[in-house]
């Protein structure tokens, strides 16, 4: 049987590891993310089985997540869980209302993932299990001081005993091996379990204390080097020697001397290293600043040469939803990760559509067939009575919000509507054009375009 697999989504690496631990104990494929819009970016060539998506996350938040994955038709039958420390009915009901299929805590048990797997049909081993009885295994008795002791096991019913009725008690002997062949296998289970557990926690520990001891070997190093050495005193003030001993006061002088020398030679020579590892240290970093924006240059030219994207956008349908919406978050994640600096301008335009109704019930496209010049209204009244908040809604709001704070800045996204385009030499002009005809044009002219304008690179 094909292995399933799940895809969680966060920003916690800690987090992220121990729900992977969790769900590999259940024989699943783990992918991970660590923000929605690299989510989004992985759900265009990739198709797991069950999601489970994290809530407070730097950027698109999960339910805005969930809301653009569930309006992509494409994605809409993956099961999305939403795991997070919020609780209470009232995030859960939020939850469900924008697609999940419901809430777990963060800090969840094993228990809670092998239930939510069964749920969603993940694990088809349970779902043909049937719902038997137990047999009982009479242990032998075993002599004490108080006398006799015997005991029994319960078991559950194996694959040849499913035909025999459901409740019905056996009970048999049992030598010493065969009650280790019955529990030694359960002991080697909950210890692998226990094992699991204790390896993924010391992996996250590590983490953090590698990172700890690394800044920490980074300030001792500073610390070793030597600062200075003052520079020492030409000579040494010696008391006066006893008349009878002249020469032991010479003595005494002159090896203050050689030692205020030998000072004076040392010192120069830790300045002299000095100094070459400070004009090392300057050449490198000159080299450094010249490959970064060497670097810097041809990741803007690359992010230049891209195109803009230019979707249509049926009648009756807000310009920023479902996958127009998905498109405009995967291509944020695919500028931020190649380090686009420069403005995304998100241009919306109307159509001028042939359409028969009134404004009681409501326009809709005319039959191809009819004629052009008999259509009720040409226009797009559905455009006209939009509010602002619908032109801009609040995810594409959050999204723009999001990669601005990320790149600090660099990457800014700008929202323009160009309105209606002008029906003189735009449109057919001929009096048998059809409605059909007359509508194909207008369609085109009922779009959506990303245009990119990289800022000018910088040396």
């Amino acid at each position: 049987m094909t292995a399933k697999r799940a895809l969680i989504v966060d920003d916690s690496k800690s987090a992220r590891v121990v729900l992977s631990r969790l769900l590999e104990k259940h024989d699943l494929m783990v992918d991970t993310t660590d923000s929605a819009e690299s989510a989004l970016l992985y759900l265009r060539e990739h198709r797991p089985d069950v999601i489970f998506m994290d809530q407070v996350m730097g950027g698109m938040d999960g339910l805005s997540a969930v809301q653009a994955i569930k309006s992509d038709p494409s994605t809409a039958s993956i099961p999305i869980m939403m795991y997070t420390s919020q609780d209470g009915e009232l995030y859960a009901g939020e939850a469900r209302a924008s697609g999940a299929v419901g809430v777990l805590p963060k800090r969840m048990a094993p228990a809670d993932i092998a239930g939510t797997l069964y749920e969603l049909r993940l694990l088809p081993e349970r779902l043909g299990e049937p719902a038997g009885g137990f047999d009982q295994v009479q242990l032998p008795a075993v002599e004490t001081g108080a006398g006799p002791v015997s005991g029994v096991i319960v078991r559950a019913p194996s694959a040849e005993s499913h035909d025999a009725p459901t409740g019905l008690a056996t009970t048999a002997s049992a030598a010493p091996a065969d009650v280790r062949s019955i529990i030694e296998p359960l002991l080697q289970e909950q210890g692998a379990e226990l094992r699991r557990f204790v390896v993924a926690s010391l992996e996250g520990l590590s983490a953090r204390v590698v990172t700890e001891l690394s800044a920490q070997v980074r300030l001792a190093v500073a610390a070793t080097l030597p600062p200075p050495l003052p520079p020492a005193p030409l000579a040494l003030e010696v008391a006066a020697p006893p008349p009878p001993r002249p020469r032991g006061w010479i003595a005494l002088a002159v090896a203050g001397c050689v030692l205020a020398l030998a000072t004076g030679i040392v010192s120069w020579r830790q300045h002299a290293e000095l100094g070459a590892l400070a004009a090392q240290l300057k050449l490198a970093s000159q080299e450094l600043a010249a490959a970064q924006g060497a670097v810097a240059a041809a990741r803007q030219s690359a992010a230049a040469d891209a195109r803009a994207e230019h979707l249509t956008v049926p009648y009756g349908e807000a310009p920023l939803a479902g996958s127009r919406l998905t498109a405009l978050a995967v291509l944020l994640a695919d500028l931020e990760a190649r380090a686009f600096a420069g403005t995304v301008t998100v241009t919306a335009a109307a159509g001028e559509f042939c359409l028969t109704g009134n404004p009681t019930e409501g326009y809709g496209l005319a039959p191809g067939e009819m004629p052009a010049n008999r259509c009720d209204v040409v226009g797009n009244p559905y455009d006209e009575t939009q509010s602002a908040a619908e032109r801009e809604p609040a995810a594409a709001t959050a999204l723009a919000a999001g990669v601005r704070e990320r790149t600090h800045g660099a990457i800014e996204v700008r929202f323009e509507r160009v309105g209606h385009a002008p029906a003189a030499g735009v449109y057919p002009s001929a009096p048998d054009t059809s409605a059909a005809q007359w509508n194909a044009v207008a369609a085109g002219h009922n779009y959506l375009e990303f245009a990119l304008a990289p800022h000018p690179a910088t040396a």
